[in-house]
């Protein structure tokens, strides 16, 4: 092996053991006070409360780096509206999983990516969903108010008449009853309501027109020792845990 390869191997090497480095070096500073960490009630299958209990693909992760960085954290089950203001109030120091657009970044700060996750659109069977919103000019699309989708289909697609609804349930209603030629939703939330809401009614596209990391979500200026330690956990956890996009 020449000197060129062995210095390639070390750096390699040195690299792979950073985020246990950056755990070693956390560990003798631990968090001293449980954070509050806020969910919405029901974001399936990302997190949602059953029985008491905060449950889901998000908060798996979450504790498994949370554990892994040394965090004490409370989980607080809150209704979608009242996550943001939950931060404002105090109730809770940060919200999760939230989506990172550059929008928000005006606001807020972010962890390192829980999961990927993005939109897609969703048309009445039997026809066959678009992968873009390229196809939709003077087409007829909702989405619900919360989330990202609004600001991306308004930026991206300005020739698509855009409806905004008050939730999910709403868009898929409008979709069915023919009031709308397209739905724009959450690739997994979607997908998961329509087959129970609408099981047979409703088709998704094969790809993602936009996708977006679910972070967890803190005030500027704030909370930066939470992300520390949180980004050193999701490090150390990263090849188990992260969930992309395949499509």
């Amino acid at each position: 092996m020449n000197e060129a390869n062995v210095r390639r191997l070390w750096v390699t090497r040195r690299a792979a053991g950073l985020p246990l480095v950056i755990l070693w070096l956390l560990g003798a500073q631990a968090m001293a006070e449980p954070v509050r960490i806020a969910h919405s009630l029901s974001f399936p299958p990302y997190v949602e409360l059953k029985d008491g209990k905060s449950e889901g693909l998000a908060v798996d992760i979450l504790l498994a780096a949370a554990a892994a960085g040394k965090v004490d954290l409370v989980l607080v089950a809150l209704p979608f509206d009242q996550l943001q203001p939950a931060l404002a109030d105090g109730r809770a120091d940060a919200v999760f999983p939230t989506a990172d657009t550059s929008e928000r970044r005006q606001t807020f700060e972010f962890s390192a990516p829980l999961v990927a996750t993005g939109g897609a659109l969703y048309v009445r069977a039997p026809n066959l969903a678009p992968d873009s919103l390229g196809g939709l000019e003077g087409k007829t699309v909702v989405t619900p108010r919360k989330g990202p989708l609004v600001a991306v289909i308004e930026k991206t697609a300005p020739a698509v008449k855009l409806v905004v609804t008050a939730n999910y349930e709403d868009s898929l209603q409008l979709l069915v009853n023919g009031e709308a030629d397209a739905a724009a939703l959450n690739v997994y939330v979607g997908s998961r309501l329509a087959n129970r809401l609408r099981p047979g009614k409703i088709v998704g596209a094969q790809k993602m027109f936009f996708e977006v990391p679910l972070a967890v979500m803190v005030r500027k200026g704030q909370q930066a020792d939470l992300l520390r330690h949180l980004n050193a956990g999701l490090a150390a956890i990263r090849s188990k845990w992260y969930v992309g996009s395949n499509q």
